[in-house]
């Protein structure tokens, strides 16, 4: 049975909801229960109809809503006696406005989910619309018209609906929102969402605005150990219409360049479009997704080309046009927009800062900008001569300030352009939340690319808030309903978001998500009643593109079972200290509704801001493992059967191809070459050196990320709370401070082939046991210890002591730091004896392995 015909079985829905508009009458939102008497005969678009459902997008593009349209074949006085629902049993009918609908008149519903910001204006449902859906319209309890498509007739850039309107066939289309239905001309590609691992051919660079008027272009690049027929293969552009490439070999390692025009060009290979100043180009054989090359504005403009540096590989920049030759990277500028103030402070004036980023003198004045205001021209900088190096702050006001300005002001959200020759040569946009009152926004350092909310620095070099504050407990402050957060506590197993507001660092966001996070820490929690859980802040979730200071989510963590309040903050900072990519962290008071909950962690979250600070590469796919598969040992080919490997970035391009790769040749080939071996020496030499067993080379292999670079996956480090000999699951019959530092695995060395590998080769076990006495003789000296945790202490001492929800008292907490608490090791006496017991196995005095059981099962 189809689920039409289940839906049409259905013979009593609660009508419960609306559908509502900015503007509409209440009656609209009323709402009433009702019997729908369902008929279960074919429905039939005909003119006898006096309203059907029209046409529907149901994947949008550019982040847009899915929506539905409506046609009148005759006029109608009142549409609130129709109602709208899809095909899920767990939606119920959304009531029409009370408007009148003319003959011949479309209305567009805007389809959302019940959790988005409504539009300001226009109507809407809160159901989303699926690749295999329908929408069905009642009359009063009468089902008298739906819509109803599979997967494929409604891929992103298409539409489905009647041709003609009101009474025609349904068919895919291309979108006419509110306007008449146009039949489709060109073939409609149904093609999948998945980029291929390991492709042999690669779009490689891009031109979307040549330098000298000339055609944009796209560069391709055989990427494999083969030569690839381009004739295989085809591309489009984000309209979707697929051209295919022309009929010609090239080798591996050689470049091949077609233009992106609707000119024919003689002698040239062309695709028949052209490509824009944001826009994506998709690779495919044939109907295969085999890459993609993505770009925003700014990324590709006039003298710059953008795309993969180096040659074929995951990581994106953008570049000086290299056409058929090795990708070469680009400079910013020469004169960029370097920083931008659009709340000013005190109702200040508004500025923006220009930096020549090159080592010539640049005269202003043949450079203009453009605010992104409809009514503004182009305005014509001053006659100043800019020395290399040299900054220039420029008011933007409508009245004259004294000196340098521009006769507009910035908006909250705006965008700003560099022109020169009627050419944008630079552009800087931001969001409201980009540029709170008290920050500035623009590159991360002078004439980078990066681009993130500032700390204030008119006319110096720029520099990154301090958000994650080392010298000072700051506190967050969070404003919820009341209702709503006695709900996120009753059901915090639930660990589902509730909205709320929060102010940080003098920034406060209206439309922010809270829930509670955890695994066993959250049900222990839970169950003692306490309210002191740890949460997951999402600064996006209702509003799209949002951040707190440049954080879209991060982290406070409660730091249970730690009577110290100080391993999971040690833990990292050493982390970061022996060169691996952590996640920042710092101390806060959390408020609720004015009421202090109690000292806490606050910790950046690992996601694609995260990787854009450690990494080059920002492309790659993002794991977090916990589960079956977390071990890393081959299964199968089959990425499901990793049921606990959970995929955090590219979740809706990547095939998993590099992480199948990668557990494959860990167990079959050569397994070195897929893992960034100094990243996990680095990794083992804090997190052995910790007894830190609640790990991957723990029991339960978990807590920790992988990254992948092209193939070769790094190692991540997370919630380290339990570090210091905390977790001894597993591995209570020995003493957890002489844990091996060559076999430091709870359960047999071979099933933790990422350790395994890495500590097999001779080399890397020098090299590991270097970072060791690294540590030893560094932050793990008695004495550098010891002044590390009583640092720590003057810095949080009076706020523990203040915490109303603390696991521990503050007896407690002041003797963790140096003995024994219950089953939690004192800091200083546990890292004293560590210390000297790593040492006498560097010695070889005793055993730094066994005989391949791993340590807790000696």
């Amino acid at each position: 049975m189809t689920r039409s015909s289940i839906y049409q079985l259905l013979v009593v829905l609660m009508i419960t909801a609306s559908l509502s508009a900015c503007g509409s009458s209440d009656s609209s939102s009323d709402s009433t229960e009702s019997e729908i008497i369902v008929d279960d005969s074919d429905t039939d678009e005909s003119t006898s109809l006096a309203l059907v459902v029209n046409e529907i997008v149901a994947a949008a593009t550019d982040d847009g809503n899915d929506w539905i349209e409506l046609y009148a074949n005759t006029d109608i006085a009142d549409l609130s006696i129709y109602s709208l629902v899809d095909d899920s049993a767990d939606h119920a009918l959304q009531a029409l406005p009370e408007i009148a609908l003319s003959a011949g008149e479309f209305i567009v519903i805007q389809a959302i989910d019940e959790s988005d910001t409504p539009p300001d204006d226009g109507y809407y449902v809160t159901f989303k619309l699926g690749g295999d859906d329908a929408v069905y319209l009642y009359e009063s309890d009468t089902l008298i018209s739906q819509l109803d498509w599979q997967d494929g007739e409604a891929e992103e850039g298409y539409s489905y609906g009647l041709y003609v309107d009101g009474t025609g066939s349904a068919q895919t289309m291309l979108p006419t929102q509110g306007t008449a239905n146009e039949e489709l001309t060109e073939d409609v590609v149904v093609t999948d969402t998945i980029i291929n691992n390991d492709a042999q051919l690669r779009i490689n660079e891009v031109v979307a605005k040549d330098a000298d008027d000339g055609y944009d272009w796209i560069e391709f690049y055989a990427s494999g150990d083969d030569a690839v027929f381009l004739g295989d293969y085809s591309i489009s552009d984000e309209g979707g219409e697929l051209f295919s490439l022309p009929d010609v070999t090239i080798a591996a390692g050689e470049f091949y360049r077609v233009y992106a025009t609707t000119d024919e060009l003689d002698d040239f290979a062309t695709v028949g479009f052209k490509l824009g100043s944001s826009d994506e180009v998709s690779l495919f054989l044939d109907t295969d997704l085999i890459d993609q090359l993505s770009w925003g504005s700014g990324e590709a403009l006039i003298g710059f080309s953008y795309g993969r540096y180096p040659d074929g590989s995951d990581a994106t920049a953008t570049l000086a046009p290299t056409p058929v030759a090795a990708n070469s990277s680009a400079s910013h500028g020469p004169l960029v927009i370097n920083e931008v103030v659009a709340s000013a402070e005190d109702d200040g004036n508004d500025w923006f800062e220009l930096y020549n980023n090159s080592a010539s003198a640049i005269l202003l004045s043949d450079y203009q900008v453009l605010d992104s205001s409809d009514d503004i021209d182009p305005v014509t900088l001053p006659e100043v001569t800019l020395e290399a190096g040299g900054y220039m702050v420029i008011y933007a006001t409508d009245e004259d300030p004294g000196s340098d300005y521009v006769p507009f002001k910035l908006g909250k959200e705006d965008v700003l352009s560099l022109i020169k020759n009627d050419d944008t040569v630079d552009y800087l946009e931001w969001q409201e939340s980009d540029v709170s009152q008290g920050y500035s926004y623009g590159l991360t350092t002078d004439g980078s690319w990066a681009i993130n909310t500032l700390a204030v620095t008119q006319g110096t070099a720029n520099q990154l808030p301090d958000i994650y504050a080392k010298d000072i407990v700051e506190s967050i402050y969070f404003e919820i309903d009341e209702d709503q957060w006695q709900d996120l506590l009753d059901n915090a197993l639930d660990e589902e978001y509730h909205l709320t507001s929060v102010t940080y660092k003098g920034v406060t966001l209206d439309e922010v998500a809270i829930r509670t996070k955890g695994n066993s820490s959250l049900q222990s929690v839970y169950q003692s009643n306490s309210e002191r859980f740890s949460f997951n802040i999402d600064v996006n979730e209702y509003v799209s593109g949002q951040k707190l200071l440049g954080m879209k989510k991060f982290v406070l963590n409660n730091m249970y079972n730690d009577p110290s309040y100080m391993r999971e903050y040690i833990a990292y900072e050493l982390m970061d200290e022996m060169g691996v990519a952590a996640p920042d962290h710092s101390y806060v008071n959390v408020y609720v509704n004015g009421e202090l909950k109690g000292l806490y962690l606050l910790v950046e979250f690992v996601n694609e801001q995260f990787l854009a600070k450690h990494f080059s590469n920002t492309n790659g796919d993002l794991y977090k493992p916990d589960g079956t598969g977390s071990d890393l040992q081959y299964i199968d080919d089959n990425f499901s059967s990793y049921s606990g490997v959970e995929l955090k970035t590219n979740e809706d391009s990547s095939d998993n191809g590099a992480f199948m790769d990668f557990v494959y040749d860990m167990e079959y080939s050569d397994g070195l070459s897929v893992i960034d071996q100094d990243s996990v020496l680095r990794y083992l030499s804090v997190s052995v050196s910790l007894s830190n067993l609640d790990s991957y080379h723990g029991s339960l292999a978990h807590n920790y990320y992988i990254y992948d670079q092209d193939n070769v996956f790094t190692m991540l480090p997370w919630d380290l709370n339990e570090s210091f000999g905390s977790f001894s699951q597993g591995c209570n019959s020995a003493d957890i401070r002489e844990l091996y530092i060559d076999e430091p695995t709870d359960g047999a060395l071979a099933d933790k082939p990422l350790v395994a590998l890495a500590l097999a080769s001779s080399d890397n076990l020098d090299t590991y046991h270097a970072y060791l006495n690294q540590l030893i003789d560094g932050p793990l000296s008695s004495s550098a210890f010891a002044e590390r945790v009583a640092d720590i202490n003057t810095l949080i001492g009076e706020h523990v002591a203040n915490d109303p929800s603390a696991f521990y008292s503050f007896s407690e907490y002041e003797q963790n730091q140096t003995t024994t608490v219950g089953r939690f090791y004192g800091l200083t006496s546990f890292i004293n004896y560590r210390v000297e017991n790593m040492t006498q196995q560097l010695n070889g005095t005793i055993a730094s392995a066994g005989n391949g059981n791993g340590f807790c099962s000696r």
